[in-house]
């Protein structure tokens, strides 16, 4: 390599991507709840932080499903997963769930959304 010139290394192993998302709300019968969700690619999983948040009331809890869209391949269409979860808090601060999902080797993350968040006041 001559001096001066600039060599980029990368390493499918190692892609870190980090998104965040702004808060989605979702409305039910009994609160009102947001969910943002932050994520990242290291290797064959997708790390996702989401957080939750309710300004309706306290104590509260819900479900939700996390949805990533990942390309297996170059020459492949891109292809939904679905993972559900849950959330629960007993007081008003956000709820913040990290996981890690399994997305198959050599493939790429292109997005994560929260999708059929439910809410539920608990009641005193």
């Amino acid at each position: 390599m001559k001096p001066g010139t600039l060599l980029i290394l990368t390493c499918a192993a190692a892609v870190l991507q980090t998104t965040a998302f702004a808060a989605d709300e979702y409305t039910s019968r009994s609160c009102r709840a947001s969910a943002s969700v932050s994520y990242f690619q290291r290797g064959a999983e997708a790390e996702v932080e989401t957080t939750i948040d309710n300004r309706h009331c306290g104590a509260s809890s819900g479900d939700f499903v996390v949805e990533l869209t990942v390309k297996a391949d170059a020459d492949d269409e891109a292809e939904k997963v679905r993972f559900e979860e849950s959330w629960d808090r007993d007081d008003d601060q956000p709820v913040v769930i990290t996981r890690r999902y399994p997305i198959g080797d050599n493939a790429d993350l292109l997005r994560i959304g929260v999708r059929e968040l439910t809410c539920a006041c608990k009641t005193q």
